[in-house]
């Protein structure tokens, strides 16, 4: 076996490693590594995700139980869990790959030693895989030195991500090889097992519910580790809530950042530990293609509760607020109505109206503008949630979550439809037009078969008789 000239020895993943039942991890990033190898749309999925092209002519090489060339200055032996290395044409790309298992956290000193290792190895990124999530593979759940990212770069995936993005493309039936998606199948169903130990996100910080009593009691939470705690904590469920979501859709959910926080992770951890503080509540939005809107999701500690939103401009072809309720109304009919609430926007600067949809439905003339200038602008539907004492529980906050956005999006925001203004229509008919001019076309040509030069000026005027020519 030849090996990449900055390996001193590895070995090539295999599907099936023999490995100690001690090393849990080295098997899992084994396993993931020989069918990243061994199915390039599954490879094209997950690194695409860092910028890498999975092309026709790319070639997938990956390696477990690696020893680089270039040892750490101090002859410490390093051998990280694996080495993926893509070629195309004369192009390289290689990252190192470091994996965790079950409750296991990525370790700060180990990693900041392998990023040394493959700055001096020239090895162009460091992959960790853990079960910690997080928003994006450049927001990295380690605080790492800027320095040691110069040259090489550091991206996270979690377990949950990858397991995401493999039932994804099982389900899109996007491989024709049959032996490739036998191969994702069994992956598949190997990190579905338990015993693979892959999990999600489960439980708040132990800072939760001092902090849902300190709002209650109209204090506010420091901007220090207490907000910070709870907001990375958020962070973590928000992703692992858009890949829960993404399995039920069937296609990727994404949290919506601005560029400012997709950009600088630091940034958006500083945002939203203010927005905090200073409200007392936690508010995401996540994009599901094609959808009317992006879905909003607030946890509101001062009121203890969960909501999931939907907002949609009005229809302007309507002219009356009843007219553009009815047809918002229309868009929901066979919705269960418990917990559902439609907020009304006004155009005017009056505070919103809120009414319950099964009010609505009895009475649509419930909503009433609040002056005569007003018209309803946009709408807000709602679904809340049902318990504030589970609001307070680390695991049942969680537990409430991942059932409201699911239950909000299979009830109400898959039948919602965005106003489209309908195309304007021709003031002038250009088929009319068209014919107008065949027809005096048609006169032209007879006018010339005649003999009579120009327009044909008899079809227009009476000729007076003494200036007609007689024979005589």
């Amino acid at each position: 076996m030849e090996l990449p000239e900055i390996l001193k020895s590895a070995d090539v993943a295999r599907l099936f490693p023999v490995i100690a039942e001690t090393g849990k991890e080295q098997r899992a990033a084994s396993i993931f590594l020989s069918v990243l190898s061994a199915v390039p749309p599954f490879a094209h999925a997950i690194l695409s995700h860092v910028g890498q092209r999975i092309g026709a002519r790319t070639s997938i090489n990956t390696y477990t139980e690696v020893v680089l060339q270039n040892e750490s200055p101090q002859g410490r032996s390093n051998r990280p869990d694996g080495l993926i290395e893509l070629s195309t044409g004369k192009r390289r790309w290689s990252a190192l790959l470091e994996a965790k298992i079950g409750s296991s956290p990525l370790d700060q000193e180990q990693i900041e030693r392998y990023l040394r290792l493959a700055r001096d190895n020239s090895v162009d990124a460091l992959i960790t895989v853990s079960n910690q999530l997080a928003a994006l593979p450049t927001h990295h759940p380690l605080d790492v030195p800027k320095a040691l990212t110069r040259k090489s770069s550091l991206y996270h995936f979690s377990w949950t991500f990858i397991l995401t993005e493999a039932v994804l493309l099982h389900e899109q039936s996007a491989l024709d090889d049959a032996e490739q998606a036998f191969l994702l199948r069994e992956f598949i169903r190997f990190f579905s097992h338990p015993s693979a130990g892959v999990s999600g996100f489960v439980s708040m910080p132990k800072e939760w519910g001092e902090a849902v009593d300190q709002i209650r009691a109209g204090a506010r939470i420091k901007k220090g580790d207490i907000g910070q705690q709870i907001v990375s904590a958020w962070y973590q469920e928000l992703r692992d809530l858009s890949l829960l979501m993404s399995r039920m859709v069937g296609c990727n959910i994404s949290v919506k950042l601005s560029r400012a926080h997709a950009e600088d992770a630091e940034k958006r951890l500083r945002d939203d530990v203010d927005e905090l503080c200073k409200s007392g509540k936690l508010e995401a939005h996540l994009h599901v293609p094609n959808t009317a809107s992006d879905i909003t999701v607030i946890a509101d500690l001062n009121g203890r509760s969960l909501r999931a939103s939907m907002r949609l401009d009005a229809p302007k072809d309507r002219k009356t607020t009843k007219a553009r309720l009815n047809w918002l109304l229309r868009q929901i009919k066979n919705v269960d109505p418990e917990g559902i609430y439609v907020g009304i926007i006004w155009s005017s600067r009056a505070t919103n109206s809120v009414h319950r949809l099964a009010d609505l439905r009895e009475n649509p003339d419930l909503v009433a503008a609040p002056s005569s200038k007003s018209e309803a602008r946009a709408f807000e539907v709602t679904l809340t949630g049902s318990s504030a004492k589970r609001f307070i529980g680390r695991r049942t906050v969680i537990e409430e979550l991942e059932h409201l956005v699911p239950t909000f999006y299979e009830l109400v925001g898959q039948h919602l439809q965005a106003w489209k203004p309908t195309p304007p229509k021709p003031k002038h008919s250009v088929t009319a037009d068209d014919e107008n001019k065949s027809e005096l076309k048609e006169k032209e040509t007879a006018s010339k078969s005649t003999g009579v030069a120009g327009n044909a000026h008899a079809d227009l005027l009476e000729i007076p008789a003494f200036l007609k020519r007689t024979e005589g």
